[in-house]
């Protein structure tokens, strides 16, 4: 027995030894390492890499210094597409009318800063942490992301169509301020167009101008632009009122009206087809009493908005306003009047405005 415990002895060394030298085997550097492996498993014609190997610093956390070596390979890769990138075409440009025979040149460029804040789509990232070192391996396969990038492009251009689309209904029914607001959000989606098309262009040396859609988009870019110089000119209103002043016709409620709605981006047209929006009003004057050597005196309006095209009817009520003066119930009343403008507009914009 005691025989057997001695020669079981040197199999428990040779067995543990085993054990180790096999845990070593597995825990072995990643072939990725090479930079000879790298180039044969991920060949230049068919994918991007990245590859970045740095110390970890003194108090910084293993995740932490991980997350950094990766991103930096991120980065590596990224520069990989940007550095290739000048511009796509440098710029392109198109003349379009604003409809007054005025031309105006607008230049639809499209350049790509050398930054790793590009985020493409599709990158891997492996890592590797060996005694104080971290390893970082990005790859991405450049046909996977041509073929993301272009679906991206179709999807974009779609997606400002749609806006267009929609401005243009909201800029025949006269909403101006609210076609505006669509037109404009086509203007990050161009961003994300500049992008896609730089990558592509950068990836895919042989890709078509049609591929690319320049001039389909340049020819969106220059409606958007041709819109929002169509809609820099304010909302026409068109203004009527019948302003009694104790049997005297003034126009104190008009001129404050404009005055006030001038300031809010509103112009005013004498011809009501032309208009955006008609307000009229019916005012007069009444005497209240005398008091205190002041007299008193009220103002009715009676107001109705109605918007273009379809002249509907969107908005209508009656306004009352005190006025005082010493001088007499008159000049109370055109006191009356100035005030009263205030009232009125600030229903009215809110009605415009929106």
């Amino acid at each position: 027995m005691e025989s057997l415990k001695r020669n079981a002895k040197p199999f428990v060394l040779i067995l543990f030894l085993f054990l180790i030298f096999y845990t070593v085997q597995a825990q072995k550097d990643p072939a990725w390492l090479a930079n000879s492996w790298r180039t044969a498993q991920y060949p230049s014609n068919v994918y991007l890499t990245g590859y970045v190997q740095d110390e970890k610093n003194n108090n910084e956390s293993t995740a932490d210094a991980v997350g950094r070596v990766t991103a930096m390979a991120r980065g590596n890769l990224t520069e990989s597409i940007i550095s290739s990138i000048k511009s796509v075409n440098d710029s392109y440009s198109q003349s379009i009318s604003d409809g007054k025979s005025e031309t105006i040149k607008e230049t639809f460029q499209s350049e790509i800063q050398v930054s790793s804040d590009l985020e493409i789509n599709g990158v891997k990232v492996e890592s590797y942490v060996k005694d104080n070192t971290v390893y970082g391996f990005a790859y991405a396969n450049k046909y996977e992301i041509i073929g993301y990038y272009k679906s991206t492009l179709n999807m974009k251009v779609q997606q400002i169509e749609g806006h267009i689309n929609t401005a243009n209904e909201l800029e025949e029914k006269r909403e101006k301020i609210k076609a505006k607001e669509e037109f404009n959000k086509t203007l990050p989606v161009f961003e994300d167009i500049k992008e896609a098309q730089g990558i592509l262009s950068a990836l895919d040396k042989n890709i078509s101008q049609d591929e690319l859609k320049m001039q389909k988009t340049m020819r969106l870019y220059n409606e958007v632009v041709q819109a929002n110089t169509r809609l820099e000119q304010a909302v026409l209103v068109y203004i009527s009122t019948q302003e009694d002043l104790f049997g005297e016709n003034i126009s104190a409620i008009e001129s404050g009206l404009k005055a006030i709605l001038a300031e809010n981006d509103c112009s005013f047209t004498a011809e009501e087809q032309n208009a955006d929006w008609k307000l009229y009003v019916n005012a007069s004057s009444q005497e209240f009493n005398y008091s205190n050597k002041v007299y008193f005196s009220y103002v009715v309006a009676e107001v109705q908005l109605f918007k273009a095209p379809s002249d509907k009817h969107v908005y209508q009520d009656a306004f009352e306003q005190k006025g005082a003066h010493s001088k007499s119930y008159q000049a109370a009343a055109g006191k009356a009047y100035k005030e009263i403008s205030n009232l009125i507009s600030d229903k009215i914009l809110n009605w415009i405005n929106h």
